[in-house]
């Protein structure tokens, strides 16, 4: 037991300036633990734990290291450390480097027999004369920590990836983005860099609420020689119907109650040199529309109560959701104001008619709100994202971005996949009213035998509901005898009384 006592002394055994009389106390003060207690410590170990004498050979090898060798203790103790490197019991040895080097080392290894990975560090404990008299080595394995690491990885090789290919079909204007993998939106984006080029020329952007009008506006703005020029955008809609020629040409002072002494610039005035982006162009009123079409036709405008006409150099971009050439056989919008402001038409493409762009959509939105890694640490299952795909989006490219807000309430902290239970209650009864309810009661993963008990159970519950509680009613629906929905429910642990 030499080698046990001496172990009692590990730590002052690497210190060779410690004096005889230090070490004399220091072996009075750990004398109460015995080298049985020693052994038992060692053997208990987690990690592999093995001792050699100044030459490598084994003195001891606890059962942890014998398991994480793939041989048994009584092959370890008595051989040399050697032999066992020649046996290809591991791919290199640590102790030989101790020995060799007189200092404390440590190694990743590799096990032929258990295929395991592990690290193993070495200290030399020193006789008197500072000889390497034995060699502690602990032993841990680390293969599933590699295989972490790995896989951790080979995911960031997947988010770079997928950010690069992100970033290869993302367009940052200001406060937008856009996202365009497919050919529908890509031959949008085309052309609206083609438009930029017509600096001269008045813009007008259809498509349904939500797809993205007004990024594409600013595309064109960022893409034009007026980039560095006053931008403003104004919704025609929201602009009460008294306000809006003031708010669009401006006024003179003192040309209403409550007019600024000073005046007031309006929107072309204000844009002079860049360009005006009017939203919902249809929500114009009809008397607007005519003095609009005056202020395109003249590049000049006349403040409200003013009687001199002030020149403009501004580009006009107009966009709206509503069937304008429709509007014009109405009698509700002026035929030519459309044609003046349809001089190039950009038509944008509803969200279900690029469904393919969903996927990366997403990303850059929760890349928005959550930020990038955690953004990467969230997933869409595969039948979430399949009713993303097959979804009518009325509300477009808003309505997936604000669904995605929604959505993220609903995760806890500790959720990595977005499923059906996170999703709004109102959206999944827009979707499917009654089956896609019914899923949300399935998970998504874990055993069949899970999954179908699931299913099961909620079946019955539901016959049970529209039966009003009547077993032999929910039985006759269920197609099933009244004994063997007793049983399935039972089996299920469903109360049957």
């Amino acid at each position: 037991m030499e080698i046990l006592r001496n172990w009692a002394f590990l730590p002052y055994y690497n210190d060779l300036s410690v004096e005889p009389m230090q070490l004399r106390v220091y072996k009075r003060r750990y004398a109460v633990i015995d080298s049985n207690a020693l052994i038992e410590m060692m053997e208990s170990s987690f990690d592999g734990v093995w001792i050699t004498d100044g030459e490598g050979k084994v003195l001891f090898a606890n059962s942890a290291n014998a398991s994480l060798l793939g041989v048994s203790k009584a092959e370890l103790e008595g051989r040399t450390t050697q032999q066992l490197l020649d046996e290809k019991i591991f791919s290199n040895s640590v102790i030989l480097e101790v020995i060799r080097q007189k200092k404390q080392i440590s190694k990743i290894s590799y096990n032929y027999h258990t295929r395991l990975t592990v690290l193993a560090t070495a200290t030399p404990i020193f006789d008197d004369v500072g000889n390497v008299k034995y060699v502690f080595n602990n032993v841990r394995d680390i293969t599933a920590l590699n295989e972490l690491q790995n896989s951790l990885k080979s995911k960031d090789t997947i988010i770079q990836q997928q950010s690069r290919q992100l970033e290869s079909m993302r367009i940052r204007l200001g406060e937008g983005t856009i996202i365009a993998n497919s050919k529908a939106f890509n031959e949008v984006i085309t052309l609206a860099q083609r438009v930029a080029a017509f600096d001269g020329a008045t813009v007008l952007i259809l498509g349904e609420s939500g797809t993205g009008k007004e990024i594409i506006s600013e595309l064109i703005v960022n893409n034009s020689p007026r980039k560095d020029w006053p931008y403003l955008q104004v919704n025609c809609g929201a602009i009460p119907e008294n306000l809006i020629e003031s708010e669009l040409f401006g006024y003179e002072k003192g040309a209403f109650t409550g007019a600024d002494n000073k005046g007031h610039k309006g929107l072309f005035e204000a844009a002079n040199g860049g360009t005006v982006f009017l939203d919902e162009i249809g929500d114009l009123p009809l008397h607007m529309q005519v003095k609009l079409l005056r202020v395109l036709q003249q590049k000049k405008v006349t403040r409200v109560g003013g009687t001199e006409p002030i020149a403009l150099d501004v580009r006009v971009i107009a966009a709206t959701n509503r069937n304008l050439e429709q509007m014009v056989a109405d009698g509700t919008f002026r035929e030519d104001l459309f044609h003046r402001l349809s001089v190039l038409e950009l038509h944008i493409p509803p969200l279900r008619n690029h469904a393919e762009d969903i996927p990366h959509l997403i990303r850059c939105f929760l890349e928005e709100m959550i930020g990038f890694k955690q953004a990467h640490a969230l997933e869409v299952s595969e039948r979430v994202m399949g009713l993303f795909r097959n979804y009518t989006w009325p509300g477009n490219i808003r309505e997936l971005k604000n669904l995605l807000a929604s959505t993220l309430y609903a995760i806890e902290e500790q959720e990595t996949i977005i499923d059906l239970q996170h999703l709004p209650e109102r959206f999944l009864k827009r979707i499917h009213p009654r089956d896609t309810l019914d899923e949300r009661y399935v998970p998504s993963t874990g055993s069949l035998k899970t999954i179908l008990a699931h299913a099961e159970r909620h079946a019955i519950r539901e016959a049970l509901k529209r039966s009003d509680q009547n077993r032999t009613l929910a039985a006759r629906e269920l197609n099933i005898s009244r004994s063997n929905l007793y049983k399935r429910m039972a089996e299920l642990g469903m109360r049957s009384d």
